[in-house]
């Protein structure tokens, strides 16, 4: 009980830094001129209209760990609301440069593992690492005083560890209580705390995020197996075939947040705002 209680304090104490850099918000899908998202950019959060608006997508679209499950965007007519982009030139910089990264290393990294490395083999390797890494949607569950969805996430790493052996099968989609259950982590109840998002980030090879949401990886990180089970060896092999596993999923999201867009820095950046809101309020 201690223990619990230490975690939470030390979260609180990470997380009160936020309020120190939360600045006056600017409106997201602006910049230093008004610039708009073309009608024909759509991507994994939304399609958003000449009027900024999201609208719902006509079909579904790959989740983030797991390529075969899906979600519907719920913010399909709401205007995205305001950001905070204190540190835009430097975002932008740093924007400029992830692109040329993903252009010339992630992308054909990701072409080359969707060519050598059958599919059904990439989503189970997705399967296993969204099954170990249930202890940080538990644990952010808690946080929130969300103890069903809390008892969902350990019910899905139960059945999944056992009859799915070790996470390569799902067979946890198949009860309905345990399907399609919203991911949590510990940005997230930094943000149903009432913590504020704090200014938008760009960070390198990573891409969009918050200050609150980075701070909630050291949480994340702390709640994670990954972290603290195994020689470092062993860490960082895990490491390296999560990058693998992931990269074709994310370069696929960048690029549907990013195609014809006028400016794609506004372009991801509404799509992050928009998809981080919509995991705070589920």
């Amino acid at each position: 009980m201690r223990s619990h209680l230490k975690i939470r304090t030390a979260l609180l104490l990470a997380a009160s830094t936020i309020l120190l850099v939360d600045g006056s918000p600017v409106q997201a899908g602006t910049t230093s001129k008004e610039v708009k998202t073309p009608r024909s950019s759509h991507h994994k959060y939304g399609k958003p209209d000449k009027h900024g608006k999201h609208r719902k997508p006509t079909k579904r679209i790959h989740s983030k760990f797991n390529p075969v499950s899906t979600f519907d965007d719920p913010y399909g007519d709401e205007q995205v609301r305001p950001m905070n982009d204190s540190f835009e030139p430097f975002n932008r910089a740093i924007f400029a440069l992830n692109h040329q990264f993903y252009r010339f290393v992630a992308k054909p990294l990701a072409k080359a593992t969707v060519f050598l490395i059958p599919k059904p083999v990439l989503n189970a390797a997705g399967r296993v690492i969204d099954n170990v890494e249930s202890p940080v949607r538990i644990g952010s569950s808690l946080l929130q005083g969300k103890f069903k969805r809390a008892g969902q996430e350990t019910g899905k790493l139960l059945v999944n560890s056992t009859l799915g052996v070790a996470g390569i099968w799902k067979p946890s989609d198949k009860i309905g209580a345990l399907k399609r259950v919203p991911a949590e982590d510990v940005g997230q109840a930094f943000g149903n705390w009432g913590i504020p998002a704090g200014p938008y980030l760009v960070l390198p090879v990573l891409g969009p995020s918050s200050v609150r949401d980075l701070v909630g990886k050291v949480g994340d990180s702390c709640l994670n197996p990954e972290s603290w089970l195994g020689t470092e060896e062993f860490k960082r092999l895990i490491k390296s075939c999560q990058a693998v596993v992931e990269n074709p999923d994310r370069m696929e999201t960048y690029n549907n947040a990013t195609a014809d867009a006028v400016d794609p820095y506004v372009s991801m950046r509404e799509s992050f705002v928009s998809y981080r809101r919509n995991a705070v309020e589920k």
